[in-house]
């Protein structure tokens, strides 16, 4: 049986502030003095107990930001974050930045974004992974901070930041205010990403691509609610980041078995793996492929396929992209 990890693969929807490793939050908190609970791996929220709703899991998330004493503490624990992810066989990695989460605290919203994207940039160079970042407002801001945030996402483009985009809770109708910021992220040649299809239905998804002009969706999985506008994703080539055990744990959709990534991969829908915040939810981005061969049931020929949608990831460069084509081949034991 070909190894999972040894995979080639693209993480692209896994938020940063979640998915530290354990054992790198675990040891600030010991030098912080200030304990940390924290799921074990594969524990109880792998499998969908311990958050009871969303909610729970967004007031617990802002306990690890809260850990970072100063900029060196940050830059530690995203170095960190891309030796775990080279472990799992990940040779584009685009993490889900929020430099407000840190800012004013530990500096202006700019110093904050250089020390993250200098220290990703740094141990991806070290460790054979390109690393790009997307920036992102939280849904629950306002216009102002999104357009602050996308000026500093324009000015780090080819710096560092890959893309930009939303993530948070879906509110209906409630991605117009950041349209402006948006417009001003594609108009300097970043695609825009847009957190939507999870908590929200498949409109939300239809609002990200028409008032946002996303290219990407992390989540979508609920666009599978409405088959005309699966046709639309599959007509669009718009791709969708799943993170299956996530939507698990949080409720989204009952159980893995009956996930919705399989009918939209069969339906032509270009979707990536991804463990969205493993550090909350126990599983890494391998253990998602894992899920797609031991639950789906899927040969490794459709894991291989899935891998490779992460071709069409916008941030990757040429030499990245050829890397990761001639890695599936190999993989699948096939001449480049």
């Amino acid at each position: 049986m070909r190894s999972l990890t040894a995979l080639p693969k693209v993480h692209v929807h896994a938020h940063l502030d979640g998915s530290y490793p354990r054992e790198a939050v675990l040891e600030l908190a010991r030098r912080r003095g200030a304990p940390v609970d924290l799921p074990v791996r594969g524990g109880p929220a792998a499998t969908g107990e311990g958050w009871p709703d969303v909610w729970r899991f967004f007031e617990a998330y802002g306990r690890v930001p809260a850990l970072v004493a100063d900029l060196d503490d940050l830059a530690e624990l995203c170095r960190a974050l891309v030796a775990q992810e080279a472990a799992e066989g990940v040779v584009y990695l685009e993490p889900a930045i929020e430099p407000q989460l840190y800012a004013p605290r530990l500096g202006s919203l700019r110093e904050v974004t250089r020390v993250v994207v200098d220290a990703l940039g740094e141990a991806g160079t070290r460790l054979g992974v390109e690393v790009g970042a997307l920036l992102t407002v939280n849904t629950d801001q306002d216009e102002p901070i999104a357009a602050e945030l996308a000026a500093v996402a324009v000015e780090f483009a080819g710096r560092g930041v890959t893309a930009f985009g939303t993530a948070g809770f879906e509110e209906p109708s409630g991605l117009h205010r950041f349209a402006a910021a948006a417009a001003a992220a594609r108009a300097a040649g970043l695609p825009v990403v847009a957190h939507a299809g999870q908590t929200g239905g498949w409109e939300c998804v239809a609002e990200a691509l028409d008032v946002l002009g996303a290219t990407r969706i992390s989540h979508g999985v609920r666009s599978v609610e409405n088959p005309a506008f699966v046709r639309r994703l599959v007509e669009e080539g718009v791709v969708c980041d799943v993170a299956p055990v996530s939507n698990v744990a949080l409720g989204i959709v009952p159980d893995l078995a009956s996930h919705p990534a399989p009918a939209l991969h069969a339906a032509g829908v270009g979707i990536t793996l991804n463990a969205d915040d493993q550090l909350w939810f126990g599983r890494g981005v391998s253990d998602q492929y894992a899920v797609a061969r031991e639950v789906w049931g899927l040969a490794d020929e459709d894991l291989a396929a899935l891998a490779g949608h992460g071709l069409r990831i916008e941030g990757m460069s040429p030499a990245t992209r050829h890397r990761l084509g001639a890695g599936l081949l190999a993989w699948l034991g096939r001449a480049g």
